[in-house]
């Protein structure tokens, strides 16, 4: 089933004009033909089957045929402050996360990042979209600017009435702490940070700096994990013991 994501102040009437990326996507890459189904998503819970009715390059009209509830969404509120890794890892890294269930990326410039500025944010944003539409996400995971580690600490984004974070930062000093263990703390809680380090972890301050704004130090077990495969081994577990997974 075709799936693409429209505002909600474009699907105010029963017939529906498609214009722009999604447009050019839905003709030059899908290759639709009038007659054949689409399901558009508001991003605020609904969901809108349809049928094709014309198709050109630059427009694609279709005919709204019902208009449901829907949501595919976590139950938990899952942010991942991630280190900014080399290469296009960041690429995969959204990807499985949005896949997943995230709400929310974050990079993070830490102290071990060797990549520590970025002009990657829009194509981050364009692959959060693919893949929640693939997926069948209602939500597209919002993907913000990079953030300095300390500025991330001392910034309100995700932090709970009592200023503290409610999270967990991967430290390879806790071996016999694993992230079961720790996620039995979790049962009552919605909103979870994961906070992930670069290709050479994080430094000793900034596990204390994050343990001192409330995160808890856990292990991923025995074997030292890519930056890359972390966060989402993390994202699998915590889906599986505490949201919808499994």
């Amino acid at each position: 089933m075709t799936r693409i994501f429209l505002p909600p102040e474009e699907l105010t009437s029963e017939e529906i004009i498609i214009t722009g990326d999604n447009a050019r996507h839905l003709a030059l890459v899908l290759k639709i033909h009038p007659g054949e189904p689409i399901t558009v998503f508001d991003g605020q819970g609904c969901r809108y089957d349809c049928t094709v009715m014309k198709v050109h390059k630059n427009e694609v009209i279709v005919q709204l045929m019902n208009k449901t509830p829907y949501s595919a969404e976590s139950p938990l509120l899952i942010t991942l402050a991630q280190s900014l890794p080399k290469g296009d890892k960041m690429d995969l890294i959204i990807q499985k996360a949005t896949e997943l269930g995230v709400r929310e990326v974050i990079p993070l410039v830490t102290e071990r990042s060797q990549v520590r500025h970025t002009h990657k944010i829009e194509r981050w944003r364009k692959i959060a979209l693919s893949a929640s539409r693939q997926s069948g996400r209602d939500k597209i995971p919002e993907i913000h600017e990079p953030l300095d580690y300390k500025e991330y600490l001392n910034s309100p984004t995700g932090k709970c009435g009592n200023g503290e974070f409610t999270g967990i930062i991967f430290s390879e000093k806790h071996k016999t702490r694993n992230l079961k263990q720790v996620l039995s703390g979790f049962r009552e809680t919605k909103p979870i940070t994961v906070l992930v380090g670069p290709e050479g972890g994080f430094s000793k301050g900034e596990v204390s700096a994050a343990v001192e704004k409330g995160f808890i130090e856990a292990s991923m077990g025995p074997r030292i994990l890519r930056t890359e495969t972390a966060p989402i081994a993390a994202i699998s577990i915590i889906q599986y013991e505490l949201g919808d997974l499994g």
